[in-house]
């Protein structure tokens, strides 16, 4: 009894070694499409990181006169918001611990990335909506671009990171957690300071961040938690 409680166990060894394995090298191999997709990006914008960088620290809105040196092509924008959806995917997918099947955690991870950002997409028009101003909508539309654009690079390099550094996992764990947290927090820095610019009264305000920032995040991480 006891040989065969031995060997059931080495079974089980020996069969989950190669899909963890397989899993690692699947996702390496996505590191580098997003590599890729970022590489297409500067072809179209010689000057990307630099103009990601600062317009990620900037306080300039929409309504603001911007340089051309500031701006980024649309082509390059479609690949770096394609390259954060899919590393945002990878770091969790690497790094969660979760008692789910590798299938049913990477489903989860992409379901619920895919419904916080899409709402991210969508709530600069529900902005408008709500302040009845356009401009406003539209300046929260560009400080979401500018956030998922700086977010999507620093997780590409974390991603690379994490998948061949076993040993320094838990460390880069951490810097990948901070960054998550920046991307709603950074958003809303940006719009209250917008906000608080143009004299909007802290009523719209609070209705602003309860409804289209941090009720969206608090029910997302409430599922994501629940099912893991």
């Amino acid at each position: 009894m006891t040989n065969m409680i031995q060997l059931t166990h080495i079974y089980a060894v020996i069969e989950l070694l190669p899909r963890e394995i397989v899993l690692k090298n699947t996702l390496l191999a996505t590191v580098l499409v997003c590599f890729g997709f970022v590489g297409l990006s500067r072809l179209s914008c010689p000057n990307l990181f630099t103009i990601v960088y600062k317009n990620y620290f900037s306080t300039k809105t929409y309504d603001s006169t911007l340089n051309d040196s500031e701006k980024i092509s649309p082509f390059a924008n479609v690949m770096l918001i394609l390259n954060l959806v899919i590393t945002l995917n990878i770091c969790l997918v690497s790094l969660v611990r979760s008692e789910l099947e590798v299938e049913s955690l990477v489903q989860l991870v992409f379901f619920v990335t895919w419904i916080y950002l899409f709402f991210c997409f969508i709530s600069h028009r529900m902005v408008a909506l709500i302040f009845e101003d356009k401009y406003f909508g539209r300046s929260v539309g560009l400080f979401t671009q500018q956030v998922f654009n700086f977010t999507g690079l620093a997780l590409l390099v974390l991603a690379l990171f994490t998948l061949l550094n076993d040993g320094y996992k838990e460390w880069i764990q951490y810097l990948v957690y901070v960054v998550i947290l920046a991307l709603p927090m950074v958003k809303i820095i940006k719009g209250v300071f917008y906000a608080r610019l143009n004299n909007y009264k802290w009523l719209y305000i609070i209705l602003y961040l309860c409804t289209l920032e941090i009720l969206p995040v608090v029910l997302l991480w409430h599922y994501f938690v629940g099912k893991i």
